[in-house]
């Protein structure tokens, strides 16, 4: 009988609270006849319930374990990829063109969440040049199985999208193969003699190889007749500065 209600009593109904732990609780009411000290019963009664739930939830977590952490679902490519690198920088305004060589730059890589690489590249402190800044994220997506590549310059403030095909496996740490990820449109806004030359692009991120690393970028250019791709951009990092 609950004391203070006069109803059959009902203690809290927690996990980890037994039958013995109820007995001990109506022997407690009994003994207690001063309302106020009933009322406090029942608050200590319940606080009680409480950190017998929360021990067990606790052991509970303790006893489980995740089959496999996010560092070991990320793909050894990405892994490879973090750390401080110099890179040299080449562009092709067409398929027909002379490379032009750009101001060398560094890059800082890191992991965020032991899943996605954040790149931020910068002209390097000894380079002559207008100053930039590169940022551009990379990951493995497990749902739709594919690499997804986000990136966005300084020198041409459009956010660019890439993604390589669904059902794209993980590369393993031996894999030597290049991936291809697609995007949409690019839009220069003075591409050679053109001005807002809009492009299909592409990115091709290899592997690295003895602290090397080449990433190139092509271009198709938008055109009625169809245009033929080339390679426009080409990232050569070399790890250590």
């Amino acid at each position: 009988m609950d004391p203070l209600t006069g109803n059959q009593e009902k203690l809290p109904d927690v996990a980890g609270v037994t039958e013995c732990h109820r007995t001990v609780g109506r022997e407690w009411f009994k003994k207690v006849d001063d309302m106020s000290d009933r009322k406090k019963a029942t608050k200590g009664l319940s606080l009680l319930a409480l950190g017998i739930a929360a021990t067990i939830v606790l052991a509970q977590g303790q006893n489980s374990q995740p089959s496999k952490t996010r560092a070991d679902a990320t793909p050894p490519l990405i892994q490879n990829m973090a750390g401080e690198w110099n890179v040299t920088q080449r562009m092709w305004r067409g398929p027909d063109a002379q490379a032009t060589d750009l101001p060398p730059a560094v890059a800082h890589r890191r992991l965020l969440g032991a899943a996605i690489l954040q790149e931020q590249m910068e002209i390097a402190p000894e380079a002559k040049g207008d100053p930039f800044t590169r940022m551009s994220y990379f990951d493995y997506n497990a749902m739709t199985r594919q690499y997804e590549y986000f990136s966005i310059d300084s020198r041409a403030p459009q956010m660019m999208n890439e993604r390589s095909y669904e059902g794209t496996t993980q590369h393993t740490a031996d894999d030597q193969e290049a991936i291809s990820l697609s995007g949409g449109i690019f839009v220069a806004p003075q591409w050679g003699d053109s001005k807002n030359a809009a492009f299909r692009y592409r990115i091709v991120i290899g592997p690295v190889t003895q602290n090397r690393q080449v990433v190139r970028l092509y271009l198709t250019p938008v055109s009625g007749d169809g245009g033929v791709e080339f390679l426009a951009f080409e990232y050569v990092y070399i790890h250590g500065w």
